[in-house]
């Protein structure tokens, strides 16, 4: 599913990291892939979450280079803020995505997203080497009941 609007209309070189489509709760579950960058030197994670009428949770966002060097700022959302990530909700939906202090997976805190209606979208880029391959890995948690969906990408 890609969505192209004022979040993702710049894209190129969209990588579909995950997409679920759950009508019931998900536990805390680790989701791990290798991304392997164009012929580019930058690139950027993109989570995008609706959840009517409940709450997507998202901890321990990690990308990793070949010596195990986090590129990512912020990736557990310590800092207690949204510090370093881009926050975009281009239908203005309600229950938008914040960083909480409860019902994370690690750490004090971690991101939540209610988004009712439409999706709302959180990115971060970081700095790549054409051709070589990043680990990237991040936990989420879902406590949906319908319209519940999550989609992650790594793109230009």
């Amino acid at each position: 599913m890609i969505t192209t609007n004022i979040c993702t209309g710049g894209y190129t070189y969209v990588t579909q990291l995950l997409y679920l489509n759950i009508n019931s709760g998900l536990p805390w579950t680790q989701y791990e892939f290798n991304y392997t960058a164009p012929n580019v030197t930058t690139a950027t994670i993109t989570f995008s979450f609706r959840d009517d009428p409940n709450f997507w949770y998202l901890d321990a966002v990690s990308v990793t280079n070949s010596s195990g060097q986090q590129l990512l700022s912020n990736p557990g959302f310590e800092l207690g803020t949204l510090a370093n990530w881009v926050y975009c909700n281009p239908s203005n939906a309600s229950h938008s995505g914040s960083v909480t202090g409860s019902g994370c997976y690690s750490g004090l805190y971690c991101y939540a997203d209610g988004s009712v209606g439409a999706p709302d979208y959180l990115s971060q880029t970081f700095s790549v080497q054409p051709n070589n391959i990043y680990t990237v890995t991040f936990w989420l948690c879902a406590y949906g009941t319908n319209m519940t969906f999550a989609w992650i990408t790594i793109s230009t």
